[in-house]
């Protein structure tokens, strides 16, 4: 192969990866991630009345679904279909990814024998045992309406006691739901979360790395470049403070045009807790009328702490 060959081989081959790259971030997105989530359930999981929910809100998120006996029943487990790679030489290969969290369906009924035998902490040490590194998750479904229907079946202490223990010493969270529409939505919103992890974890690793605090891709954010765009997220910040109206914000800004000058304020007043209370505030825009209404002490009090307080508990 001549020496002009094999480079138009490496073009080729840079092109592919970073169309391979570029497809790989639109697909993680969500919304686009959904289709690649892939939602294994044992068919015992669906027996019962939130069988038809569970399926109905898995494809309302364009969650997919494979109904398969489990090594244990009522579980419900969780794989990534991973669109295909291409490797440093060039070849395309396809794969999927397993992951780490189950579901498993217990009714209220079964919580409570486990609960009256002291069999609960080890029926999950089980499930961690056949699904190792695993974080498991326990749906309790019905147990309020079991125990109306059967008085005095077993104490709230003890069921309260048992749940506790297998949080704190297997690692598992449960769930209590009374409606089958509950169940259907955890396992789906489950889905959905799991399948815009890894794009949430790339968002978190790129403002870590950046030294990013605020992000602005979320509808509704304030997007700055450069000075642009400072001036709206200062007065968005403010309103965000209760009782603080946009006139009041207005007013704030006609007097301190930044948020760096309205701290200067506050540290180098004389009164800075008053610094505010004496600015008047023009209503809807118009010019300030005869009988003029100000902002206040209590509000500029508010704004000061909210401001220049090093408590982490300071009430406003």
């Amino acid at each position: 192969m001549s020496a002009k060959q094999g480079k138009s081989c490496e073009n080729v081959t840079e092109r592919m990866q970073q169309l391979h790259f570029n497809e790989q971030q639109r697909n993680m997105k969500p919304g686009m991630c959904n289709k690649f989530m892939h939602a294994v359930i044992d068919p015992d999981f669906l027996q019962g009345e939130h069988g038809f929910e569970v399926l109905s809100k898995l494809n309302d998120l364009s969650l997919k679904y494979e109904i398969k006996r489990q090594k244990f029943p009522r579980v419900v487990t969780f794989y990534r279909a991973n669109t295909q790679t291409l490797t440093v030489q060039g070849a395309v290969t396809a794969r999927t990814t397993p992951l780490k969290f189950i579901v498993h369906l217990m009714t209220g009924q079964q919580l409570v024998l486990h609960v009256k035998e002291g069999t609960l902490r080890s029926l999950v040490d089980r499930l961690t045992t056949l699904y190792p590194g695993t974080v498991v998750s326990l749906l309790v479904f019905g147990l309020v309406s079991y125990c109306r229907s059967n008085r005095n079946c077993v104490g709230r202490k003890e069921t309260e006691t048992a749940l506790t223990e297998v949080q704190l010493f297997s690692k598992c969270s449960y769930q209590l739901l009374d409606t089958a529409e509950e169940v259907g939505n955890f396992v789906a919103q489950l889905g959905k979360s799991l399948a815009e992890l890894p794009y949430k974890q790339q968002q978190y690793d790129k403002y870590c790395q950046e030294q990013l605090y605020l992000g602005n891709e979320k509808k509704g954010c304030v997007r700055v470049e450069g000075s642009a765009g400072l001036h709206q997220l200062y007065q968005n910040q403010l309103v965000k403070i209760p009782s603080v109206s946009l006139e009041v914000a207005e007013a704030i800004i006609s007097v301190y045009p930044s948020l760096s000058q309205l701290i200067d304020g506050f540290r180098f007043a004389a009164d800075g807790p008053n610094l505010l209370a004496d600015i008047p505030i023009r209503r809807a825009g118009g010019p300030v009328t005869t009988s003029i209404r100000r902002i206040g002490p209590e509000m500029s009090k508010k704004i000061y702490l909210l401001y220049s307080s090093l408590e982490s508990s300071q009430e406003l």
